[in-house]
């Protein structure tokens, strides 16, 4: 990548907050130098691996937010409690630039430590010999697998964006950058992992729980299976899938064995890349314990069991024994018997598994006018949940079945508002009215009356620029909808 002019002592000031912090697994646990200063940090592996284990942190510190905002709008999960009361805001479609959660900076965080990384990694590579070139090209393939997913959330939640490319280590450094559009983003993205996946370890780490919380050359072609879904290119996308599937790597869990996708986590057959915690570290708990679902009594997420009776029978095992979808973080069993103890709130956070790629394809199938494929793999999906699957053989109701079985089976994983904005987004937003009734439906017979005038409007769907960052850079552009 291009560099920026470096002069004289540079103190890598964003990489020191961060890299400070320590990670679940050794490779995300090496000790920081008590001293960054650059020439005497970026000197040997262990630093490229601290700012590794850096960037990883990073994006596990947007996890909840990424969660959160994956649901709030759609209409399977509510936020209560007041330490979730903004987030409740956005999901009544009452969305300010001033709600402080509204907040793109740890993406932006996650971007430029991989960013930083990929700027130094270089000079190390010049001074440590045991610093090869093949393990310099795979740790720059996991930093753009982060910087891509880090855009791909950015993109799905406000459209256009910043996009830093460049790390932000001088006071040359443009900090001052407008927006790019949506298209732009994602084309960076899809040009970031094409290099990527070439340049990623692909089994190096089988038979580790590295494998499946550092990305590899698998967990990039499914981020970019998905962004192709994202950005209609159905062909690719439905290829990608069929890359994953045929490598022989990967199998659902069966109907005895689903949980384990969940307890103990990085299930051997089904886990692609899994953000990763534990418990008996200092700090290593998932955030989402913390308010949202503590291991026992109330927390701040509750599934709202009106819609979900719509789509989910009793009998399917994905209701874990009646303790429904929040058991995912809360059981060590199926059946719903067993909780987590209070020394267990570590449960790690799926980004991608097999059943997403079943799920990508079979929406990629449908869009290529292959219902029989479709069909099979929607199937294949519900079986494994103990429930039975007729064919659709029209398209509407194709894509029906698919966002209902993507609604079972990835409930309260972070991805339901997403799915439900893709659909309503194909072709120009020719779907639009699927956001539309679902936000309508949510409100009172009061709320409705102003949020028609509201919902009809597609910019509605991305949340405002941050009213201080407006302030901080006078070259960002307020999304239009906001301004008005």
């Amino acid at each position: 990548m291009r560099k920026l002019n470096i002069k004289g002592t540079v103190i890598i000031g964003l990489s020191a907050l961060i890299i400070a912090t320590t990670s679940c697994q050794d490779y995300l646990t090496v000790a920081p130098e008590n001293d960054l200063i650059k020439e005497k940090f970026w000197t040997k592996t262990a630093d490229v691996n601290s700012a590794l284990a850096a960037s990883y942190n990073a994006m596990r510190k947007a996890s909840l937010q990424s969660l959160i905002f994956g649901e709030v709008r759609a209409d399977l999960v509510n936020f209560t409690g007041a330490q979730f009361a903004a987030y409740a805001q956005i999901g009544a479609s009452n969305i300010s630039p001033t709600n402080p959660v509204v907040s793109w900076k740890d993406y932006y965080a996650a971007i430029n430590l991989a960013n930083t990384l990929m700027f130094f990694d270089d000079e190390v590579f010049a001074k440590d010999k045991t610093f090869t070139k093949e393990m310099m090209e795979a740790i720059e393939a996991e930093a753009l697998f982060i910087r891509s997913l880090s855009y791909f959330y950015l993109v799905r939640l406000w459209k256009d964006v910043p996009l830093v490319l460049e790390a932000s280590v001088s006071d040359t450094t443009n900090l001052y950058i407008g927006k790019s559009p949506e298209n732009v983003v994602i084309n960076q993205i899809i040009s970031d992992l094409l290099k990527a996946k070439d340049l990623a370890y692909t089994t190096e780490f089988k038979g580790s729980d590295y494998f499946y919380g550092r990305a590899n050359k698998y967990s990039i072609m499914a981020l970019l299976a998905d962004v192709y879904l994202w950005s209609e290119q159905y062909q690719k996308c439905y290829e990608y899938c069929d890359l994953l599937i045929n490598s022989g790597m990967y199998a659902l869990e069966s109907t005895e064995t689903m949980f384990n996708i969940y307890y103990p986590g990085n299930s051997p057959l089904e886990s692609i890349i899994e953000l990763q915690y534990n418990d008996a570290l200092d700090n290593q708990e998932n955030p989402l314990y913390f308010d949202l679902v503590p291991v026992w009594g109330g927390g701040g997420a509750q599934i709202d069991t009106r819609n979900l009776n719509l789509l989910m029978g009793n009998e399917d095992i994905r209701q874990f024994g009646g303790k429904g979808a929040i058991w995912k973080y809360r059981g060590k069993d199926a059946l719903g018997l067993v909780p987590r103890t209070g020394t267990e709130r570590d449960a790690n956070w799926n980004i991608y598994r097999y059943a997403d790629i079943l799920l990508i394809k079979a929406e990629a199938a449908i869009e290529l006018n292959k219902f029989d494929e479709a069909n099979n793999l929607i199937r294949e999906s519900l079986l494994r949940a103990g429930m039975p699957y007729e064919d659709a053989t029209d398209k509407t109701d194709l894509r029906d079945a698919l966002l209902d079985e993507k609604g079972r089976e990835f409930l309260f994983e972070g991805k339901r508002w997403f799915d439900l904005l893709r659909a309503a987004k194909r072709n120009k937003f020719q779907n639009k009215q699927i956001i539309i009734d679902m936000i309508l439906a949510g409100a009172d017979i009061k709320q409705q009356a102003i949020l028609k005038t509201k919902v009809y409007d597609t910019l509605s769907y991305y949340l405002p620029i941050a009213e201080r960052e407006l302030i901080y850079n006078q070259n960002l552009v307020q999304n239009p909808y906001y301004d008005r």
